[in-house]
């Protein structure tokens, strides 16, 4: 028995530098991983060629479960495959993470990204500090959290369609408009519909020159409607960008915005959300001024409205 014991030993001795050296190799592709998922990269855009969708880019970390593409590596200039509406954020020098796969359909050479977020270091910061302050706010109402008519926004930060910080003081100075909608929503008369309705509205606000009004929509479903999402979404309805924000964040802080703002929310299934509907105006103080609780709210009453907020104001 001793001698099959020393043999096992001397065995597992001379490996132990095989498995140091291979973990090492694989180390020295991966660095900070707490602040990308298992299947993300964070990386630094190197030049754009919207043309072909293509970005070449930098990697700065790698997360673990992306160490199978052996394409990637740290400090490499790498070309992705990106969809169209990403390039609302992507440009030369932006700080991003997503998701790694490879896009058999159009060239097994080239990796495909999705799933992309701004991950500006300074933006992160900056994000991370106002989804505290919301999460605190939150739990400070207790259990019926949900703000009414003469009350203040919560401060809270989202990302935009184009990938810029969105914070609390995108409310300052102009009315506003406010909804929650999801991409994929397939209910003609749910989101689709909201979302015309607020282009309709928007129409009506450059006709009647009501230069201090602004739209803002904000997803349901952030794990799906990134940024880029979003931007094809505007882009698919129409909508003059000029003063019309979609945004996103992630899941914990759309769950205190929708605890907050009293949007009914459940997942039937990996596509579709059953959710309630409200559009509300906040004006140039950050207040709740106006609401209409679900789908049936009309483009005249609001129009109507701004209208007199905005003489009130004068």
């Amino acid at each position: 028995m001793l001698p099959i014991l020393k043999f096992l030993f001397i065995q597992f001795f001379y490996s132990l530098p095989l498995f140091f050296f291979a973990a090492c190799g694989d180390e020295d592709r991966v660095s900070s991983l707490a602040s990308v998922g298992f299947n993300e990269i964070r990386a630094e855009v190197l030049s754009i060629d919207q043309n072909t969708s293509r970005i070449i880019a930098v990697p700065k970390i790698i997360g673990r479960q992306v160490l199978g593409f052996p394409e990637l590596d740290l400090g490499k200039s790498i070309k992705f495959k990106v969809e169209p509406g990403d390039f609302g954020y992507l440009s030369p020098r932006k700080v991003f993470r997503a998701k790694v796969q490879t896009n058999s359909r159009l060239d097994s050479r080239v990796l495909s990204l999705s799933n992309i977020w701004p991950d500006d270091p300074t933006h992160r910061i900056r994000f991370e500090n106002y989804k505290r302050l919301l999460k605190r706010d939150t739990l400070s109402r207790g259990d019926d959290p949900i703000r009414t008519i003469g009350e203040y926004l919560p401060p809270f930060a989202l990302f935009d369609q184009d990938g810029d910080l969105l914070t609390t003081d995108f409310f300052d100075g102009k009315s506003t408009v406010l909804n929650f909608i999801f991409t994929r929503c397939s209910m003609a008369e749910m989101c689709p519909a909201s979302t015309n309705r607020m282009r309709r509205l928007q129409n009506l606000v450059f006709a009647n020159n009501l230069s201090d009004v602004q739209f803002l929509s904000i997803t349901l479903d952030p794990e799906y409607d990134v940024p880029g999402v979003l931007k094809s979404y505007a882009l698919a309805y129409g909508v003059d960008e000029s003063n019309f924000r979609f945004a996103t964040a992630p899941k914990s802080v759309i769950d205190d915005l929708v605890r907050q703002f009293g949007i009914g929310r459940k997942k039937d299934d990996s596509m579709t959300l059953d959710h309630t509907m409200r559009t509300l105006v906040v004006n140039s103080l950050r207040q709740l001024v106006y609401q209409v609780p679900g789908k049936g709210w009309s483009e005249d009453d609001f129009l109507a409205r701004l209208i007199g907020g905005s003489n009130n104001e004068k």
